[in-house]
């Protein structure tokens, strides 16, 4: 990669019909009208191939059922670089989203637990969509889907704003780059146990087996979030 060259890897890159917004630009936004309830769909499109990565890529890789919901501002499902709950572990080693919804749930009336969806199992390459609705208190969206097999990665947005200055966005999509839940120590996709001595907070996994290079994070899918109602 170039110095000229987009890092869809990096914080906040997407494509938007229009800009995300700020911090700011989003607490005046939660201070207007917004009209809802309204609908989204979200489609997991994950095109991580052995043709273009061969590196130690397993032959059943798939991606587990994408999971979560939308809900406030002072709700985290899970935050690159804070610590994995338990709940992130399981789905993040099992694939496993049912400690996920229990933890949604747990938000009280920072969520909608009604709405925390759970899509299928796909592989790679593949997709899978998932639906859910939303109102003006809840105008984030967190999901996960684990990569298998693997020690402890998965893919997903955390806390993705669902408006843009005081509107609800009509479609953005997110690459999907890599995290490793800082939960296991092994380095390759089928990777024995390996309980770390210290566990690391979330981070994008950088290097082999994904990427040549040893700094660099790679993109094996996108996100894409298409509003219906």
């Amino acid at each position: 990669m170039t110095g000229t060259e987009a890092d869809p890897c990096r914080p906040g890159f997407a494509h938007a019909k229009e800009p995300l917004r700020s911090d700011e630009e989003h607490a005046m936004a939660s201070e207007l009208s917004l009209p809802s309830p309204v609908a989204y769909e979200v489609t997991m499109h994950v095109f991580w191939n052995a043709a273009d990565h061969p590196a130690d890529f397993p032959p059943n890789l798939h991606f587990s059922p994408l999971a979560g919901g939308p809900h406030s501002e002072g709700f985290r499902l899970w935050q690159p670089g804070e610590p994995a709950s338990p709940a992130i572990e399981m789905q993040a080693e099992t694939g496993d989203p049912e400690p996920l919804r229990n933890a949604y749930r747990q938000g009280g009336t920072r969520v909608l637990p009604n709405q925390f969806a759970v899509g299928d199992r796909v592989d790679s390459p593949g997709r899978t969509t998932v639906a859910f609705r939303t109102d003006s208190e809840h105008t984030f969206l967190s999901v996960t889907s684990r990569l298998a097999p693997s020690p402890d990665w998965f893919v997903g947005v955390a806390a993705l704003p669902l408006t843009s200055g005081g509107a609800w966005i009509e479609e953005v999509v997110i690459p999907l780059c890599v995290w490793d839940a800082g939960t296991d120590d092994g380095r390759s996709y089928a990777s024995a146990n390996e309980q770390p001595e210290h566990p690391q907070p979330i981070h994008l996994l950088r290097g082999r087996p994904l990427s040549a290079g040893s700094e660099q994070a790679a993109q094996v899918g996108e996100l894409i979030l298409h509003r219906t109602e």
